[in-house]
Parts: structure tokens; C-alpha cells; sequence
């Protein structure tokens, strides 16, 4: 065997390869998309070069889907777009390995019909995320996989973009392969309808009148239906995407919306395609990470989120080396009503503005401590509270509390108790100036109990000493007045 067969015998397995990224094979014929009536076939021929490359990329499919898609790889991979806008025959595009959207279309259908497969070029209009309209017209095309059945698909989209007089190659050619109608729609405008694969085929000006699609929402694997009917609806609204996913994750349920409102629950579903990346909601200083979502097992993550505070929400990611956090997308936070605190108090009442008031709130360490964010506030509203006692952050973990006091400020003379059931066997003591005061009241059930009247103005501190022979850490603090 000679060392040219080897490589183009691997190059044919590799072509033929299953994908992965964002294009998967289809599950069943039935995911193909069926064509109403057969095109004319074009009266090109393809030269003998162009014969033996098709029967070399496609060796080893087992099937027209199969030799589809390697033809289709084979050229994004290895044609450019020709800058110059001069290379439209096949023949010259496989020999300079550049060409424009016409080229690109016969390269591709004379490769197909050398391994028997039926290719139709579509010709129409095309429109770019910034709803610039070509002028000059352009073509994609429609495989087909079996009798009246076929893929849509855009080569010359897949194999890259100009950037000036600069073509850039695509990392991701399968965003363009085996393309939903009602994805293609939002951006080519195929000059005969029965291209369009759409029930209802649409106008040129309902065309024009779609909100122009960001080829990242393919990436994202967005809802190709909803998109389209809200698009139709002129109802489509979305968050800020950064192109920064690098294809992997797929976003399976967001709100479809620019804006978020406090206090409204909304759900979230992703699927990770990398198990080495890290991601979470980032609500300004609240922060959702991965361990918070539920893991539904192969790779797909859910959580249900309520903002708490106005500016922005978005969904960030990075890796396991604790590189910096990257920003997948941003939605603003729409300026809260009084109907929207009342709904956010039902969920999370310390974060409501009344709250947020009162100083020291430190609700994590309550939390941590055995009262949650309810009982935290309905304690604060009984005793008028305006400031709570000092709660040192990490020591919230260490006991869990019944009953101390809950103002910051005590006073001289009056009598105060502490009871809480320690998490650690560690050395509890309470501090107020020279006086300390360890005589505790232990219960079988490990509770301490002790009261404390403080003899002079100053400090007064919950003190525990986790090792022998260490200093007493303060736990939570007050200030002792006249």
C-alpha cells in the first residue's frame, strides 16, 4: 500500500467521522426536512480531478448523509473565500482553493454528483446579523439524503467570513450544516419557496421585516421555533450574547428577554460540553455557582434563580484553573416596583430595600448559624431592630443558635442569654472587658445555656477557642453602653 493511500484512507475516516460540537447526526430520517418538488439539475460537469477527490473524501461513508457531510468538511476546511470576487467555476475554485458563494455551490454539487448524491443550488438572498442585505445575491444549498428528503446547509457561511480584504476561517464549520428551515430562514431568502421548507413559506417582506439572527444563537443551540414565531411576532427579545462560549455550552431553556425583573423566579437549563469549565449566575454581589444548580446527569444543569438587585444578571464561565470569569450573556435588571419587593420578599425578605437597611446583616452567617433568612427577618421586624450585632464571617458554621441577643447595642445592668448547640467540640467563652464568663449550662442534648449581665460600658463578644492553648476568636460582637 502506498504511503498517498494511507493518508487519504485515514483523511476518509476522520471525514467521515460522527461530529461533534454543536451539528449532530440526526437520530432518524425523520429529523430530515422533505421538499416539495425536485429542482433541475444543472448542466455542469465535473473534471476528472474533481472525481477522484469525491471518491477519496468520501471513502468509507456508509451513506448519502455520510458522504454529505465530509464533502461539506472537506470544503470548509480547505476553500477560502476569494476576496477578489473573481473565482466562480468549480474547476478554478479546486484548483486555487478560493472562490465565492457560487463556486463554492458547484464544487460542492459536482463532488456530490460524482459519489451519487443529488445536490440542488439555491439561489436568493442573503441578510447578516446586522441586517445588511447582499446585494449581489447569494447561494447555499439542499442535499438530499433520500427521495424528496434533504439537509439545508450553507459551505461558503461555514467555511469562514472577510474581515476587510481578509477571509477568516471558521473554527466551528457545523453551525451552517444541516441548517433547521427555521433557522436558515432568518438569514437566506431563497428566491423559489419551496426552498424556504416552511408550512407557511414567508414573503420577501416578512423577510426583511425578521430581527436580523446572530450567528451565535446557533451556537448556543437556542430554540430555532421559538426564535422564529417570536421573530415573526416582532415579539423576539433576547439577552446580550458575547461570542466567548466557544462552543461549549448549549443554553437548552433561558428567559427569551433583554430584561429580568426582582423578585421574578426564572429558569435556567444548560448543557456543558466540557467537564473541565466552571460557570454560574452572577447577580452583582450575588453570586449562583455550579454547585447550587442540579446536576441532571450527562453534562445538563438546572436552577431556578430570582434576581435581588437592580444593574445587571448574567451567565459567566471559566475553567478549573481559576482563570478569570467570562461573560456568556447579560441581561439588565428593569427598575424595580413596589409589586416587585413584595414578590422578592416571599423568596429572599432580607433583600428587600426596609432590610438592607439595617446594619450588619449578615445573612449567610445567620443562615449557617440555624436561622434562615425568614426567621432572620421576622425577628428584626418583632424587636424593631435597627442593627444587629457584629457576626464575624466563616463562624456562622460553628454553632447553631436558639437564642442570644439580636440587638447590637446592650446595656449596662441588664441581663442577657446565650443557648446554642455547639457543631465542635471547642471552648465557648463570653468577653465583656476583663470579665469572662465560661459557666455554662450544658444539656444532654449538648445545648449551652448562660446568662450575662455586663458591669461596664465597651465590648461584649461570643468568643470560641478552636484548639487548646489558641486565642479565643470573637463569633459575634456587641457594644456594651450606660
Amino acid at each position: 500500500m502506498s504511503y498517498r493511500w494511507l493518508i487519504l484512507s485515514l483523511l476518509a475516516v476522520l471525514l467521515c467521522w460522527p461530529l461533534g460540537g454543536y451539528a449532530q447526526e440526526p437520530a432518524a430520517y425523520a429529523d430530515y426536512y422533505k421538499k416539495p418538488d425536485k429542482g433541475s439539475k444543472l448542466r455542469i460537469e465535473g473534471s476528472r480531478a474533481i472525481n477522484e477527490l469525491a471518491k477519496e473524501i468520501t471513502a468509507g461513508c456508509n451513506d448519502k448523509y455520510d458522504r454529505i457531510k465530509a464533502i461539506y468538511q472537506w470544503i470548509c476546511a480547505n476553500i477560502a473565500y476569494d476576496t477578489s470576487y473573481k473565482i466562480r467555476s468549480a474547476d478554478e475554485c479546486l484548483k486555487k482553493r478560493r472562490g465565492v458563494c457560487q463556486a463554492y455551490c458547484e464544487l460542492f454539487y459536482l463532488l456530490a454528483k460524482a459519489v451519487d448524491v443529488d445536490v440542488e443550488i439555491v439561489e436568493g438572498k442573503s441578510k447578516d446579523q446586522t441586517g445588511f442585505v447582499n446585494p449581489s445575491g447569494h447561494g447555499w444549498l439542499f442535499a438530499y439524503t433520500r427521495d424528496n428528503y434533504g439537509i439545508l446547509m450553507d459551505p461558503t457561511w461555514g467555511a469562514g467570513s472577510v474581515a476587510g480584504d481578509q477571509f477568516v476561517r471558521d473554527e466551528n464549520c457545523w453551525l451552517w450544516f444541516n441548517v433547521p428551515p427555521e433557522w436558515m430562514i432568518m438569514s437566506h431568502f431563497p428566491d423559489k419557496p419551496s426552498y424556504q421548507l416552511l408550512d407557511k413559506p414567508i414573503t420577501q417582506k416578512d423577510f426583511m421585516a425578521l430581527t436580523p439572527m446572530n450567528p451565535i444563537w446557533l451556537d448556543y443551540g437556542l430554540d430555532a421555533h421559538r426564535i422564529y414565531t417570536e421573530a415573526r411576532a416582532q415579539q423576539l427579545a433576547l439577552p446580550q450574547f458575547y461570542n466567548q462560549s466557544e462552543y461549549l455550552m448549549e443554553l437548552s431553556d433561558i428567559p427569551y428577554a433583554t430584561s429580568l425583573r426582582i423578585g421574578t423566579q426564572y429558569p435556567f437549563r444548560i448543557k456543558m460540553k466540557a467537564s473541565d469549565r466552571d460557570f454560574a449566575i452572577w447577580n452583582n454581589s450575588y453570586f449562583c455557582g455550579k454547585e447550587l444548580w442540579k446536576d441532571e446527569g450527562n453534562g445538563v444543569y438546572s436552577v431556578s434563580f430570582v434576581p435581588r438587585e437592580t444593574g445587571t444578571l448574567s451567565i459567566v464561565m471559566r475553567d478549573d484553573q481559576g482563570a478569570s470569569w467570562q461573560t456568556l450573556l447579560k441581561y439588565d435588571i428593569a427598575e424595580p416596583t413596589e409589586a416587585d419587593w413584595s414578590q422578592l420578599a416571599q423568596y429572599y425578605p432580607a433583600s428587600t430595600p426596609e432590610m438592607k437597611a439595617i446594619k450588619n446583616l449578615n445573612v449567610k452567617e445567620w443562615n449557617d448559624a440555624g436561622i434562615d433568612e425568614h426567621r432572620l427577618v421576622r425577628l428584626i421586624k418583632e424587636g424593631d431592630i435597627k442593627e444587629l450585632p457584629l457576626f464575624y464571617d466563616g463562624k456562622g458554621q460553628l454553632l447553631s443558635i436558639d437564642t442570644v441577643p439580636m440587638t447590637q447595642q446592650l446595656k449596662v445592668g441588664e441581663t442577657y442569654a446565650f443557648s446554642f448547640t455547639p457543631r465542635f467540640d471547642f471552648k465557648w467563652a463570653v468577653v465583656a472587658g476583663s470579665d469572662w464568663f465560661t459557666d455554662w449550662t450544658k444539656e444532654e442534648s449538648g445545648r449551652l445555656s448562660l446568662s450575662v449581665e455586663p458591669k461596664t460600658a465597651g465590648k461584649l463578644s461570643l468568643c470560641v477557642q478552636m484548639s487548646q492553648g489558641e486565642s479565643y476568636w470573637s463569633c459575634l460582637e456587641y457594644e456594651v453602653v450606660q
